[in-house]
């Protein structure tokens, strides 16, 4: 893939008398993207240039449990970049056909900082996890209260899966997206987990109050930004980026922070907590019961592809094991959906 890489970028940088790529390797992560970390070196009438790059490549189709779209990953991270305050990594290449490098792909900028949290979660350093947990719970306003046109121009992100998504207003956004989450549910006929089918039946009788529609990161988490010396150097991985409600993302933030440990919300002292801090920044109303409705909502809108990716594993269609990874913290967050769903048996438990 090398030689692929350096081709693809001495066409599209025609000044280059030379383009070489060095500690090419494979990383993990990145949901079921292919991702790669390479230096490239640039040779020009100019100088030595090094670009220090992530390369994400669309998997096989046959192994693509959670299908997501580069280009559409590539824009958000452009006009992020250029509409906020909000560190991403710059876009740099995107082969958006997969001509060059056979599947679609993008080549973006690999920044500084580390994704490790368990030292900044050690005992004795609560001054810095506040910090980073307060910048993080600022950026994540920023980004719900940044101009919808901005960020999405051309409405792309308004169904970003392709999936029927009606994003004409708030009320249209919630029963569509219901209605995928079930009828996505129905043709998996296979279900290791009862709880998942009552978590989408139970949603449109627990509606939150209406909030206008804004960009959502679609995984913000505790894995999925850098950081170093008490600031965040960037938040990475928007390929779920979408239209929706912003309470998405605070939702699935809530989630993985329990599943991890990393308590990103407690560690938030700001205007009384992480809500408070972020309605006082984003002007967006939200409560204790909307997160815990959304920590449904969001998880909702990953199970169903997930079971599906496992149901094909087993059933022999697919020799993708991610899918089993990927299905670990839904059976972590059982106990946590029964409580928020008010099954007798997790009352009494609590």
């Amino acid at each position: 893939m090398e030689r692929q890489l350096e081709q693809f970028i001495r066409q599209r940088r025609p000044d280059a008398s030379a383009v070489r790529i060095e500690e090419f390797r494979q990383l993990a992560g990145g949901y079921s993207q292919e991702t790669y970390r390479c230096d490239c070196v640039i040779e020009s009438g100019a100088g030595t240039e090094r670009l220090p790059l992530i390369v994400r490549r669309d998997p096989p189709p046959e192994s693509d449990i959670l299908p997501t779209n580069r280009r559409l990953e590539f824009r958000i991270l452009q006009r992020v970049g250029e509409h906020t305050a909000i560190p991403v990594p710059a876009a740099h290449f995107l082969d958006e056909t997969g001509e060059a490098l056979d599947r679609p792909a993008m080549l973006i900028e690999r920044l500084g900082g580390s994704a490790d949290l368990t030292p900044l979660f050690a005992p004795g350093n609560e001054d810095e996890a506040e910090a980073v947990a307060t910048e993080f719970c600022e950026r994540l306003a920023e980004l719900h209260a940044a101009p919808l046109d901005a960020l999405d121009p051309d409405g792309e992100l308004r169904d970003a899966r392709g999936a029927g998504i009606d994003c004409s207003g708030w009320e249209a956004y919630m029963a569509s997206s219901i209605e995928f989450f079930l009828s996505s549910y129905r043709k998996i006929a296979f279900d290791p987990l009862p709880v998942f089918y009552d978590m989408y039946a139970s949603l449109p009788n627990r509606l939150p109050r209406p909030v206008p529609l804004a960009i959502c990161h679609g995984d913000y988490q505790p894995s999925n930004f850098l950081y170093e010396r008490g600031r965040i150097t960037g938040v990475i991985d928007w390929e779920n980026a979408h239209v929706g409600d912003p309470r998405e993302d605070i939702g699935w933030l809530r989630q993985l922070s329990a599943i991890t440990g990393f308590d990103l919300f407690g560690a938030v002292k700001a205007d009384g907590g992480f809500l408070g801090h972020y309605r006082k920044l984003s002007g967006i109303p939200v409560t204790e019961e909307d997160v815990g409705f959304f920590q449904v909502f969001s998880s909702a809108s990953l199970a169903a592809p997930i079971l599906d990716a496992v149901r094909r594993g087993l059933d022999g269609e697919s020799d993708n094991f991610l899918s089993t990874y990927m299905l670990q913290p839904l059976v972590a967050a059982q106990p946590g959906y029964t409580a928020i769903l008010g099954y007798p048996a997790a009352q009494e438990d609590a």
